[in-house]
């Protein structure tokens, strides 16, 4: 049996990832603030095993009971079992200069797109610890952690953030009896709600505004069926964690 631990699946890559991933050898745990129905009625049709799990991950001092029961869940019996945990869930808002951002907007941002995937993996290395099995963690992160604009300095931040978290754990992996194989993603520029968001902001607030909804008009975007089929391959492959940071899905 394999586990797989997804984080915002109630729409985008997240929904996709859940969708493609469906197995009967396969049991899934989404966590997003709605319920997206639309999976667990595909689950059933599938006789596939997903336990669905509405939660807010802004709600941090929460994480640590909601693993613990998340795990309540997890029983593996063999060497060739497997335990994943894909840290999906991100926003992109605000998207403004930084004077004009209200701090609950940047408290929020940091802790949706840094400190719950850092409490959400540490809470799920510490689950496994001694486990003896295929143990992985695949963060979404994004280029925007690397090639700069302005007006996104919580996400670009926050992301930066989440690639030196996955550095450092995956050093601290290469201590351990049971290690963990870890890697952070830049999944490319994707047909979703974030792109959405950022399409949708003033020009005074965001100057490139208009190359983003070139870049929707023209079909540039990826979809988020082919992200998570390509997400899927890398979690997947035998070469998984060998780069730490992946700058590209191709």
């Amino acid at each position: 049996m394999k586990y797989f631990i997804i984080t915002g699946t109630s729409r985008g890559i997240g929904e996709s990832l859940a969708a493609q991933l469906m197995d009967e050898n396969h049991h899934l745990l989404c966590i997003s603030r709605s319920v997206n129905q639309g999976l667990v009625d595909q689950a059933k049709e599938k006789n596939a095993t997903l336990d669905y799990i509405s939660y807010d991950l802004l709600n941090l001092s929460g994480i640590d009971q909601l693993f613990g029961d998340i795990f309540h869940k997890v029983h593996l019996n063999s060497n060739d079992d497997a335990i994943y945990l894909i840290n999906n869930a991100a926003m992109l808002n605000p998207v403004s200069p930084i004077e004009l951002i209200e701090t609950e907007q940047i408290i929020d941002n940091i802790h949706l797109n840094l400190v719950a995937p850092m409490v959400i993996s540490s809470n799920y290395l510490k689950w496994t610890k001694h486990m003896n099995a295929d143990k992985r963690i695949l963060n979404i992160s994004s280029a925007s952690a690397k090639y700069l604009l302005p007006s996104q300095s919580c996400y670009s931040t926050a992301k930066a953030g989440l690639d030196s978290f996955t550095k450092s754990m995956a050093l601290e992996q290469e201590l351990v009896d049971f290690p963990a194989k870890i890697a952070a993603v830049y999944p490319g520029m994707i047909d979703t709600k974030l792109q959405s968001d950022i399409r949708s902001v003033s020009l005074e607030h965001f100057p490139y505004v208009n190359e983003f909804i070139k870049l929707s008009e023209e079909g540039k975007l990826q979809s988020p069926e082919y992200t998570a089929s390509r997400l899927i391959e890398i979690l997947l492959s035998d070469d998984f964690g060998k780069t730490v940071v992946l700058e590209t899905i191709d």
